[in-house]
């Protein structure tokens, strides 16, 4: 006898939705990102393309930004639906479940949320322009959504650990964009083999011969079709019976303190991959960022003995120090909301066990302060090869205080919104902040609202430093120290909350 497993897969997947929904807020910034996203930042991306000697038209750039946006979302949102529910599914496959069944069901519900990210994101686009070919665009993004759909839930699926899983995504998405054919020469050979390589050409309606017989959208077909395909499989063969790991005990000492930096240090240590990540992502990014700008003129606002005056600078120079604040601001971000996160139960215990939560929240806050510093360490170095501030030590404070000041941004945000949340917003902050309001390719001087943000007046104090050979920035200092100790406290707040014991 036949049985029919639709209803079962439908029942599954409509409980993999709710279980997705338990945070309400994840469905609004499934929506709210790409809107915002591409609401603030399609003219500001296709200009950019334009720095950096793009081939398209602004319309179509600004069309692509849609696609991108709608990526970004599927694929975070795809890798977080699976990471978080891979014992359940397991549970789900050892309980007597069909492992097919599981894995569809939580396929199909990973494909409703990447359409929701679609849909935000075409709304926004249709919203803020007239776009040409309205059915190329609907296409091209639901492909894109697919692709990093498939992208997020492998790697949800192989990777373990979130913040390893999240970053590789997201450092993924961003070199597929940023040196893909949108916003560079469309005849990259190095590009070629981006998951949104072709769908770009296809929204850009570049044709080329880069994919032999199949043309551009044959390609990009296959990039879909291979990626769900790659997802399924890779599902089907990690959706296996849990080991429940032992929990081990640990004694504390007089010298509790110490022994919670020994301990933070040492669990964080063991990844490896973190700090492959923290270290290789920025010498990867700014190098290449750096690289493919040109060297034209930019000008710039700065201050110099009490005057403000517009000076024409190289825009490589200007990139490069750009570049450090929007890398270590992200990096550092990601750092502490997924070190906050990631320590939190684990912190409580440590509380019972009798520890202070001043000793705990020091040692965890030692742990990311020391990644803040790290990753301006490396920004820094990476950029030294290419430019030469003015006054290093005024721009690496900047660059310090900016990834501190994101690292606490992202320790309060993490037990606020969780990790899912967490991630879109400290997406959107730093690239909203550094990316495009203070981002001085852009305007020679920040807009208006650029000063409620908290990257204003550290980029103020960067700056200076950067092109000037004495310090005039007192206002953007006071800024900075303002945001810094803000952000601190309000990170040390968050921290009491998190690991105090629970009656």
């Amino acid at each position: 006898m036949t049985v029919n497993t639709a209803p079962l897969t439908g029942l599954l997947t409509w409980r993999n939705l709710l279980e997705y929904a338990r945070r309400p807020l994840n469905l609004v910034l499934l929506v709210v990102v790409p809107v915002v996203f591409v609401a603030l930042s399609a003219g500001a991306l296709a200009d950019f393309a334009k720095i950096l000697g793009g081939d398209a038209n602004s319309g179509q750039l600004e069309t692509a930004t849609a696609g991108w946006a709608a990526a970004f979302l599927a694929g975070v949102a795809g890798f977080f639906h699976v990471a978080g529910s891979r014992d359940a599914d397991r549970r789900l496959a050892s309980a007597g479940s069909v492992t097919a069944r599981v894995v569809t069901a939580r396929l199909t519900s990973s494909l409703l949320l990447a359409a929701v990210a679609a849909t935000g994101a075409l709304f926004a686009l249709t919203s803020r322009t007239d776009v040409a070919d309205l059915p190329r665009a609907i296409g091209a993004t639901a492909m894109f959504a697919v692709i990093y759909l498939g992208l997020g839930t492998t790697i949800g699926a192989l990777v373990r650990s979130e913040i390893n899983g999240s970053l590789l995504l997201i450092f993924i998405w961003m070199f597929d964009i940023f040196l893909g054919p949108g916003m560079g020469q469309t005849d990259s050979v190095l590009n070629r083999f981006f998951p949104a390589h072709f769908p770009t050409l296809v929204m850009l309606d570049a044709s080329t011969t880069h994919a032999g017989p199949l043309g551009d959208l044959g390609a990009s077909f296959a990039w879909t079709l291979g990626g769900l395909a790659l997802a399924f499989v890779v599902l089907l063969v990690t959706t296996r019976p849990i080991r429940t790991d032992s929990i081990r005990t640990v004694n504390t000492s007089p010298a509790r303190l110490a022994a919670g930096l020994r301990f933070a240090w040492r669990e964080y240590r063991r990844n490896a991959a973190l700090w492959a990540l923290l270290v290789v992502v920025p010498v990867f990014f700014i190098s290449a960022s750096i690289a493919i700008t040109p060297d034209n003129p930019a000008p710039v606002e700065l201050a110099e003995g009490g005057q403000r005056t517009i000076s024409v600078l190289s825009m490589v120079d200007v990139h490069g120090a750009i570049m450090v604040a929007i890398t270590v601001a992200f990096l550092a971000g990601l750092a502490g909301l997924f070190v906050v996160l990631g320590s939190a139960e684990a912190d409580r215990r440590l509380v019972i066990a009798g520890f202070r939560t001043s000793e705990v929240l020091a040692s965890r806050l030692g742990v990311i302060v020391f990644a803040s510093m790290l990753v301006s360490a490396v920004s820094l170095a990476v950029t030294a090869f290419s430019f030469a501030p003015q006054v290093w030590i005024t721009f690496a404070l900047a660059t310090l205080a900016i990834a501190v000041t994101y690292a606490m941004i992202g320790v309060v945000i993490g037990p606020l919104v969780g990790r899912l949340g967490g991630l879109y917003l400290m997406f959107l902050l730093p690239f909203l902040d550094l990316g495009l309001a203070q981002n001085i390719m852009f305007d020679a001087a920040p807009p208006a609202w650029a000063s409620w943000m908290p990257g204003y007046g550290a980029v103020r104090v960067l700056v200076d430093g950067a092109f000037t050979p004495t310090f005039d920035e007192t206002t953007g200092l006071l800024f900075a120290l303002a945001w810094l100790v803000g952000t601190i406290a309000a990170a040390v707040g968050v921290f009491h909350r998190v690991a105090a014991r629970r009656t």
